[in-house]
């Protein structure tokens, strides 16, 4: 079953320039999604990623309609977003980052109370989800603060806590992590896991941390200059190019262990330690093989590509791993003065 459905979608902003004489304020326009397509199923984990700019933003709130495309088309759970606010409403849950949904003025339990009213949640239900939530995400110890009281990691706590009260089959979640300590942020993934374990459940994550989006996140999408560069598992994209990431490799002492082999660069030789980059499409079944087969090996530790370093590359403009030229540098729209 699809969840999410996005066709052809582009988004384009008016900016207004600096005010010259005689009044005039010059405008221009900026991409910041153009003709992006994607559709994810209920049950999937999504993460979406890209550089500040990118246009993930931008297409989470065209998504949870709070953005209308210029062109394309927009259904979540066969609605329209924008159109059938309310309804959409109460099929989803959605984080901002640093954008509270609680009252400033009220306690985190007022708020709560809101909510549950607004989602017509009958008080057996809600008081059975509030003690799940506090469970997880520790609410109690501030229930009675004023929001605007709150630290950054107790009022994310607050907002995870609003977007999933009501069961939404379809999440958007911005940075659910940012200023939470070890313990909550193991938690919170692990609570994250089985909604979407459930397969009812599609969630798209935006964020910049790699650990959420390593052990959350089978599928990636990855955008910049809001077009998509990549849509894949989490393994393709590690994996893209055939790389399989470096060897180290311990020799027997005075052995004259292999230093050189076919499928392989020599990074480098310490001793009786030799780091090495496996060739694009050698596996690593296949140079252990070559290893033990030249002898004088005791011990073979690979060492996957990492997310991050994948990133990286990606962010500083090296984009001939992802299977296909890099997104164009697209010009503004001229716009009247």
């Amino acid at each position: 079953m699809t969840a999410i459905e996005v066709r052809e979608v582009s988004k384009r902003f008016r900016l207004r320039g600096p005010l010259l004489r005689r009044g005039r304020q010059p405008r221009r326009e900026t991409v910041a999604l153009d003709r992006v397509s994607l559709e994810i199923g209920a049950g999937e984990f999504v993460g979406l990623l890209g550089q500040n700019g990118a246009g993930k933003s931008t297409l989470v709130r065209v998504m949870t309609g709070l953005l209308v495309p210029d062109s394309g088309t927009v259904r979540v759970l066969g609605l329209d977003p924008n159109r059938d606010q309310v309804r959409n409403a109460a099929n989803i849950g959605v984080t901002f980052g640093q954008r509270t949904q609680l009252w400033w003025d009220l306690r985190a339990r007022d708020s709560f109370g809101i909510l549950r009213d607004m989602y017509g949640l009958p008080e057996p239900v809600f008081v059975r989800r509030m003690r799940e939530l506090d469970d997880v995400l520790g609410l109690s110890g501030f229930w009675d603060t004023q929001a605007r009281h709150l630290s950054l990691g107790q009022r994310v706590r607050c907002d995870l806590a609003a977007a999933v009260l009501h069961r939404p089959l379809v999440l958007f979640l911005d940075e659910p992590t940012i200023g939470l300590d070890v313990l909550v942020r193991s938690q919170v993934r692990a609570m994250l896991a089985d909604l979407a374990r459930t397969g009812d459940h599609a969630i798209v994550l935006t964020t910049h941390d790699v650990d959420d989006v390593e052990a959350l996140c089978p599928r990636i999408v990855l955008i910049d200059r809001g077009r998509p560069l990549f849509d894949g598992t989490l393994a393709d994209l590690t994996g893209i190019g055939g790389r399989s990431g470096t060897v180290t490799v311990e020799l027997t002492a005075g052995g004259g262990g292999p230093v050189r082999l076919p499928g392989a660069r020599l990074l480098e030789l310490d001793g009786v330690r030799a780091t090495y980059a496996l060739d694009p499409g050698v596996g690593q079944e296949e140079f252990a093989a070559r290893l033990l087969g030249a002898g004088g090996v005791r011990s073979i530790d690979f060492e996957g590509v990492r997310l991050e370093d994948v990133l990286r590359s990606v962010y500083a403009g090296d984009h001939s791993r992802l299977g296909g030229p890099p997104a164009p540098v697209l010009p503004a729209a001229p716009a009247p003065p």
